[in-house]
Order: C-alpha cells, then structure tokens, then sequence
C-alpha cells in the first residue's frame, strides 16, 4: 500500500493557484461562466483517489452548477470500468466546491457549466 505524505504548504499554495487561475477577473463584463470561490475538500478527495486507484493520473472533470451556484451534476473526461471511481471523485467535487453562478449578458444568474484539471501527482511524496 502506497503512504501518502502530505506537505500543507505545497498543497495551499498549488490549490490557491489553481483557484485564482481558475477565477476570471471582477471587471468583466457581458455573459460568463460559474466561477469558484472555494474547495475545502482536499484532504477528502487525495483519499477517495487513492481508494480508487487515481494517484499517479490526471484527470479533466466539469460540474454543472444551477442558477443559485449550487453543483448539480459531474462528469469525468476518461471512462472507468468501475462506476465507483466516478461516483467516489464526483461526490467530494460536488459536495466540496462552491460557486459564483453563471451570469447572461444582463447579469442574471443562469446555470452552466464549471471545468478543471486535477492532477494527483502532485499529492504523492516521490521520496516514499
């Protein structure tokens, strides 16, 4: 069995790099996409990944995110044979990440479509 050995300080720092890239800039304006303001699910997902065998991988993910920001749905770009691994990773995604809503070009929320990258390379201490 693989040992996971986290290192808070790079994990902060690459996570908030990731959010802020992922954060468009507050001066834009017309219609735009769900934006995400928090995920505090770290630890919660390195876990279900390493129970599903995911810890040496990448993978693209999007959430569907109503009107009202709340995540309503998950899709995982690869196919596993196993439907747990996309139940496990979706769940802690969905249940983890809050979001701006999607906005039209009026400024009314509208539900849409939030996509990101997760590579969990960078959790596994290659010391171990």
């Amino acid at each position: 069995m693989t040992m996971l050995a986290f290192r808070p300080a790079a994990l902060s720092v690459a996570l908030a790099a990731s959010i802020a890239a992922a954060l468009p800039a507050a001066a834009q304006s017309g219609p735009r996409g769900p934006e995400l303001i928090a995920f505090d699910g770290l630890r919660e997902l390195v876990a279900a990944s390493q129970r599903v065998g995911m810890l040496s991988q990448q993978l693209d993910f999007t959430i569907e995110v109503a009107p009202d920001g709340a995540p309503t749905g998950c899709d995982l770009s690869r196919k596993f044979r196993s439907p747990r691994v996309k139940k496990e990773l979706c769940e802690v995604l969905m249940r983890r990440s809050r979001f701006h809503p999607a906005r039209d070009a009026q400024g009314t929320a509208v539900s849409g479509t939030y996509s990101g990258n997760i590579d969990f390379r960078m959790w596994v201490d290659p010391d171990r």
